[in-house]
């Protein structure tokens, strides 16, 4: 046997047709169900009309909900998403362009910046933002650190000699200890330090 064409029509299309319109059957139930209700809270009074509350509520933000996702799926569909995400994108790549160049930049001029500032520094021709810092002494027998104030050199035993120092104000008079700026008296030796 022959199989039968299928006629035009049928339920199949129904199918089609409801899918493709779904708001539109949605809004044909939700808006008579709505007036109904708003008319049996109209008719009913007060008490009626405090019980059919909630459904006329539900019906409105579902009504409301069918609507605005309806908006949302037409815009979809004409790529309105796709553009704004696309704007969004180049809008991004356009400025991390912009700072990685100014970050390049900056990078590439700070290890010259770096290696100048300390070649100056350790040459002795750069000035430094802090006060100035006496160096530290050595022995000069056996050229080893030794701490500021001592007589004697504490590895080879060695007579160092005392500095002159050019800043009085910095050293106590008496004893020689290293005393702040702004002191009046000696740490050491308790005298009295003139200005």
């Amino acid at each position: 046997m022959a199989a039968k064409p299928k006629k035009p029509g049928g339920k199949g299309r129904l199918l089609r047709f409801l899918l493709r319109h779904w708001a539109l059957w949605l809004l044909m139930i939700l808006l008579p169900l709505t007036a109904l209700n708003v008319y049996l809270m109209w008719r009913g009074g007060l008490v009626v009309a405090s019980s059919l509350l909630s459904p006329f509520f539900t019906n409105l933000i579902l009504i409301v909900a069918v609507l605005v996702l309806r908006r949302v799926i037409q815009l979809w569909n004409e790529g309105y998403f796709s553009r704004v995400i696309q704007q969004s994108l180049t809008q991004g790549q356009a400025m991390v362009k912009d700072k990685v160049a100014a970050a390049t930049g900056a990078l590439s001029s700070f290890g010259s910046d770096v290696k100048g500032s300390l070649s100056d520094l350790l040459d002795g021709g750069g000035t430094s933002k802090g006060p100035a810092v006496a160096a530290a002494p050595r022995c000069p027998s056996c050229q080893r650190l030794v701490k500021p104030g001592a007589r004697f050199c504490e590895v080879c035993g060695s007579a160092i000699p005392a500095a002159a120092a050019p800043a009085a104000s910095n050293t106590c008079p008496k004893c020689g200890k290293p005393v702040r700026p702004q002191a009046r008296f000696c740490e050491g030796c308790g005298a009295a330090l003139t200005k």
